[in-house]
């Protein structure tokens, strides 16, 4: 019997998956061991499930795979640092005597293929994340399971600090890099040109001042920000700018963007800083987000010029500027395009990538509205003919600005209409009346927004086959909605053909989409005992797709179960439709609280599907 192995990095991360070419059914779970290809060193990695269902939760280290073996065939290795050389080995665990575990020595894996953790993707590209997920058991760990109000605040309030061990660890990457960013075009004596959406984290702005005269910066009209960061940066010698699209002080239209030019003394752009961090405490530590830098002169001097063409612009759209962004800067395998654009000129590329997607297509998005890209994504999952995985988020404001609801969808391509993974609330903590009994109770979102935040997933990311030589990433400030195309300031940049960028950023979308879809399971009553069956792993099991596509076997189509294939668009949301409402059919009765935040997701997936019919009916007139 052979165990097959593959395992992938990103800065943050190593996602290692396995299959075996036989299923013997003594087998219970999986040993994992990482090697350090420098040292050759091997240690057995944790679980921090315990061993048998029903047992309390383990020690903060975890415990080894030997004593608790992962019942299952695909393992995110979060406890790897930047440039660690590592490789992975597998081997079959089997019960032994009084609830221990022997392994299989037949079963043993070869290592794998050394994979390097960094964020560098080759091609003067790089990609990081951030870790900004409030709905966590680390978040539960740090503030030692007290998730009070009062203990939320005091978090939070900490999140500002840099010292604070909370900031470092959820901004992770993203943080990082934004600071080496700037220290080092600074001590290169660089000039810099930033278009930032909002900006009030004060080590961001701190890492501003350096440049005085060699700075500038234009500040959008995103509500976050501080009204004294204008004041500061110019006290330090920068050149701050303003643009507000609204001309009324209201933060929509949008001046979105968030990129950093830098340039050599000459004035030559030398590389980009882009992607969806807004440069708030927010932005940083309680969104999920990603930061991409592009060390090619050619497209850093289009950002360049679009900084000027803002500047010069003022707080206008006016017809040459939109015919501008609609025309897009395309160096080898990089292509950007700016928003507004006429026609919604920068879909055409991506709704092309969509439809000809061979093999899966993973996503992030965030506010998306009528998205004909949502729509597309939607309907290869409805296919069920690819491998789709994707997390949208939603925000509901009332008129005067508050945030009345934060919604959302977990899509999964070959689910049927009540499943793991399916249609949930976002985002969404562990509460102690879904509680699995090794977590820990985790912050609500009712808490969050009632402690003046909101936590959301705001990469704007889609990835498509991303083992392919025709891998494309689509990425930048743009939302991906109808609005964002025709009002906003806004990028987006296509990278294709680069597989280690496509599989760090599939890296990235496969963490956020299991945060959600579990603890959208949980919430909808299902079963937290069910990972410790191997059943699902199995041939015909409900986890074979996610394994076939990450072990770069093919994909095939698959039948939903328990359900008629779906034969249309039309009836995929009718689907979808009744899937909510049978769900909604069911819960326990609910505190006043609970009842509350159901009826304002309610209403938010009300929204979404009336906004779902209206985008497919424009389509479908556009095509007539």
């Amino acid at each position: 019997m052979t165990i097959n192995v593959k395992a992938y990095a990103n800065a943050d991360d190593v996602l290692v998956a396995w299959q075996p070419d036989t299923w013997p059914n003594d087998w219970v779970g999986f040993q994992l061991e990482r090697r350090n290809n420098i040292t050759q060193q091997s240690i057995v990695l944790t679980n921090r499930i315990p061993p048998q269902p029903g047992e309390k939760p383990v020690a903060d280290g975890g415990i080894p795979s030997t004593q608790s073996p992962f019942r299952r065939c695909i393992w995110t290795d979060h406890s790897v640092v930047d440039t660690d050389n590592v490789s992975y080995r597998v081997t079959a665990m089997k019960d032994g005597a009084n609830g221990t575990f022997t392994p299989d020595p037949a079963s043993v894996s070869a290592w794998t293929a050394p994979v390097v953790a960094s964020g560098d993707a080759g091609g003067g590209l790089s990609a990081y994340f951030n870790r900004g997920t409030l709905m966590s058991q680390i978040v539960s760990r740090f503030v030692h399971g007290d998730t009070s109000d009062d203990s939320l605040r005091n978090f939070v309030k900490g999140l500002s600090d840099p010292a604070n061990q909370a900031r470092r660890y959820l901004s992770g990457d993203a943080r990082h890099e934004i600071l080496a960013f700037l220290h080092d075009a600074d001590l290169r004596g660089s000039r810099i040109h930033a278009a930032i959406y909002e900006m009030n984290d004060e080590e961001l702005v701190g890492a501003l001042k350096p440049f005085g005269a060699r700075g500038n910066v234009l500040l959008g009209n995103g509500s976050a920000t501080n009204p004294d960061i204008a004041g500061e940066l110019g006290g330090a010698g920068l050149t701050v700018k303003h643009r507000d699209l609204s001309n009324a002080g209201r933060s929509s239209p949008s001046v979105h963007n968030k990129f950093v030019v830098e340039s050599d003394a000459d004035g030559n752009a030398i590389r980009v800083l882009t992607g969806s961090t807004n440069w708030t405490t927010t932005g940083l530590c309680t969104q999920l987000n990603n930061v991409l830098i592009i060390e090619n002169a050619v497209i850093a001097e289009r950002f360049l010029d679009q900084w000027g063409k803002l500047v010069a612009d003022g707080n206008a759209m006016p017809p040459a500027l939109k015919a501008s962004n609609s025309t897009p800067t395309i160096d080898g395998n990089i292509s950007l395009y700016f928003a507004a654009t006429n026609g919604e000129a920068e879909f055409q590329p991506v709704l092309d990538l969509i439809g000809n997607a061979k093999s899966g297509a993973l996503f992030l998005m965030f506010m998306p509205g009528q998205s004909p890209l949502l729509e597309a994504l939607l309907d290869r999952a409805q296919q069920n003919d690819i491998y789709v995985r994707g997390v949208v988020s939603t925000v509901m404001a009332s008129k005067n600005g508050d945030i009345v609801s934060v919604g959302g969808e977990v899509v999964k391509s070959g689910a049927p209409a009540q499943s793991f993974h399916d249609d949930v609330q976002l985002p969404h903590g562990v509460s102690a009346t879904n509680e699995p009994s090794w977590a820990d109770v985790e912050f609500s979102v009712s808490q969050i927004r009632k402690a003046g935040m909101i936590a959301i997933v705001h990469s704007k990311t889609i990835v498509i086959d991303p083992f392919s030589d025709d891998c494309a990433v689509i990425t930048g400030s743009h939302n991906f909605s109808v609005s964002a195309s025709q009002k906003n300031d806004e990028n987006l940049v296509i990278v294709r053909g680069n597989k280690a960028l496509a599989q760090a950023y599939a890296l990235h979308i496969n963490g956020v989409y299991d945060h959600y879809s579990w603890r959208g399971y949980l919430g909808s009553r299902g079963n937290p005992d069910q990972i410790y069956s191997l059943d699902g792993w199995k041939p015909g099991g409900g986890k074979e797709q996610e394994l076939d596509f990450w072990m770069e076997e093919p994909v095939p189509p698959r039948a939903h179960r328990g359900a008629a294939p779906q034969s249309s668009p039309a009836r995929a949301a009718a689907k979808r439709k009744k899937a909510v409402k049978t769900s909604a059919s069911k819960p326990a009765k609910k505190s006043p609280k609970q009842a509350k935040a159901k009826k304002s997701a309610k209403a938010a997936r009300a929204t979404a599907t009336t906004t779902a019919r209206k985008s497919k009916a424009k389509a479908r007139k556009s095509k007539r």
